[in-house]
């Protein structure tokens, strides 16, 4: 058994690499993936090693002497491959961080990006909905449910929806509650945006919903259009058949004085603030992410 163990150990090391300690692995992983064109090389080769670790990313560098096992080689070898397929990083690792959190991804649900941090910010500004005593607030399109996690870890006493039309990304959501501990704050619905709602029964509205033009679908970075889902990115010819839906429902379904905060394209704020404008909202505000380029709008009844 002794003499099988070293036998496999010895395989897994010369089919995969001549070193087996993680500075060596970081070297030959990078070098691997500058190689295939990758751009982010460097922190992709540093995120593989740390999941398999299980450390933080730039805490692989205070491992450099340690020894990787032949499954650990294994692992890195089969998501390292998944990688330079084309799947994108947070699939392949099951995983994504957002507003400081942990939150289980894969092809079930759109992976949360830096930018919707955003959308989480403008949302709890506002103050008028957050006072009442238990607002409630649907986050549309959950997906992962990051958002409407978040917002239940930030304001506990409010009432959260997590509404998708998909049953196997609130599946993912209400994993990903149970992990951060706010399973019964949350109530899981699916449906088509705000249907099962009565009118005039909610304060705050978020969401982050479709807003790719069809004829864009076909430039998009293949990590995107080959892996994750269409029906949370297309959002027809103008890339406003979901916003245009969404907004004239809102407008039925919030409280006076309610608000709603949308996530847009980097070009769409005229557009999606001429539609909050025809539908009655006031106060409508395009806010700037990072970039400067146009990504939430807001608006109050």
């Amino acid at each position: 058994m002794a003499r099988r163990r070293i036998a496999l150990a010895l395989t897994a090391r010369n089919s995969y690499g001549a070193r087996m300690d993680v500075s060596g692995e970081l070297k030959r992983l990078t070098a691997q993936l500058k190689a295939a064109g990758r751009d982010e090389a460097v922190a992709e080769a540093e995120s593989l090693l740390a999941h398999t670790l299980g450390c933080r990313r730039l805490a692989v560098y205070l491992h450099g002497e340690r020894q990787l096992t032949a499954e650990q080689l294994s692992t890195l070898k089969i998501r390292t491959q998944r990688l330079l397929a084309g799947e994108p990083l947070q699939y392949v690792l099951g995983e994504v961080e957002f507003c400081g959190r942990i939150f289980a991804c894969d092809k079930r649900a759109l992976i949360p990006r830096p930018e919707t941090e955003l959308l989480v910010e403008v949302a709890l500004g506002f103050s008028k909905a957050w006072k009442k005593k238990t607002p409630k607030v649907p986050d549309l399109g959950t997906g992962t449910g990051c958002l409407a996690i978040t917002l239940a870890l930030e304001r506990p006493h409010a009432q959260i929806f997590a509404v998708d039309v998909s049953a196997d990304a609130l599946a993912l959501a209400r994993a990903n509650a149970a992990r951060h501990g706010v399973a019964d704050k949350i109530k899981f619905v699916q449906a088509d945006l705000l249907a099962p709602f009565a009118d005039a029964s909610l304060d705050l509205i978020v969401s982050n919903p479709p807003y790719v033009p069809t004829a864009e679908w076909g430039d998009l970075p293949r990590h995107i259009r080959d892996f994750e889902p269409r029906v949370a990115l297309d959002a027809g010819p103008d890339g406003l058949d979901v916003l245009r839906r969404l907004i004239a429902q809102a407008a039925a379904k919030l409280a006076l004085g309610g608000a709603l905060a949308l996530e847009i394209g980097e070009d769409q704020g005229r557009r999606v603030a001429g539609l909050l404008h025809a539908s009655g909202f006031r106060n409508v505000v395009v806010h700037k992410d990072f970039a400067g380029w146009d990504r939430v709008v807001t608006g109050c009844l």
